[in-house]
């Protein structure tokens, strides 16, 4: 009785899934206003062009780029990506602007062709 119960928990054990990493199965990753966009290899092998609004996603909190917000463009200034995906804006704390930065690549992954956030 206990190794039945035992192997039945063990079926209930989710799998693991690495988030992020998009970066290495994307290609021509560039930044388009506040979408990130790319082309990114679907299950067959073929590059699809997909993207995503980081403003849906990255907030400002109080002068650093957060996950799990929103509205970083109604504050941020001057925003850019570098090519390993490190996203890069100037952002209010108090009184005055600062640098933040958020590698998009520990959040973003690619589900077949297309980008998520994890």
């Amino acid at each position: 009785m206990k190794i039945s119960s035992i192997a039945i928990l063990a079926v209930g054990i989710p799998t693991v899934v690495q988030a992020g990493g998009f970066v290495s199965s994307c290609a021509q990753i560039f930044l388009g206003g506040t979408w990130i966009n790319a082309l990114c290899k679907n299950k067959a092998g073929v590059y699809v062009p997909t993207a995503k609004d980081l403003n849906a996603e990255i907030g400002n909190a109080n002068g650093l780029l957060a996950r799990h917000s929103s509205g970083y463009a109604n504050v941020c200034r001057d925003c850019s990506l570098t090519t390993a995906a490190v996203f890069k804006c100037s952002c209010p704390r108090i009184n005055r602007y600062q640098p933040a930065s958020i590698n998009l690549n520990n959040f973003l992954s690619n589900r077949d062709g297309t980008l998520f956030w994890d």
